[in-house]
């Protein structure tokens, strides 16, 4: 394959993602999954439509195959927080707050300043009966703005934040 023949299908797996964009963004998320699967065989390095695409395998309640894209788009970009993020909230969705914890730390890693990580993970930990970690990390996404954190430390917890 030549550099114009490269730049063409970037430029089509960049139309089919958008597409799927689109599609999810109105709620259609069969027509979505095809798109960024297209975007996906045009482009099998591109890690936002393995993470986009997975949102719209959770949409249908697919999780595993939403576990899957997001493990390739962390393979494809091991710093893709919101691979992490997202991979982690549902796993602990399955109940699997070991592993929930973990991904979510990592998303904490790269980017400190990621409130609904700290949150989610709150809620791992509560999960896991670590309330002390949980009211910690309610405690750090209230301090970066998350307002659910702060109600949920003041009715569950009874802690004025």
């Amino acid at each position: 394959m030549n550099r114009d023949d490269s730049l063409i299908l970037k430029y089509a797996a960049e139309e089919y993602y958008s597409r799927g964009l689109d599609y999810g963004g109105k709620g259609l998320y069969d027509e979505a999954i095809e798109n960024f699967t297209k975007a996906i065989q045009m482009n099998p390095g591109y890690a936002e439509a393995y993470c986009d695409r997975g949102h719209a395998y959770i949409m249908k309640g697919l999780y595993n195959e939403a576990i899957e894209d997001w493990t390739k788009a962390i393979q494809i970009n091991p710093k893709y927080e919101l691979a992490y993020y997202n991979r982690g909230t549902t796993y602990c969705q399955k109940g699997l707050c070991d592993k929930a914890i973990e991904d979510l730390t990592k998303a904490i890693n790269i980017n400190p300043g990621f409130a609904k990580a700290y949150h989610d993970r709150g809620v791992a930990y509560y999960n896991k009966g670590l309330h002390n970690l949980c009211i910690s990390d309610y405690k750090r996404a209230a301090d970066l703005g998350d307002g659910n954190s702060r109600q949920i430390l003041k009715k569950f917890f009874n802690i004025d934040y």
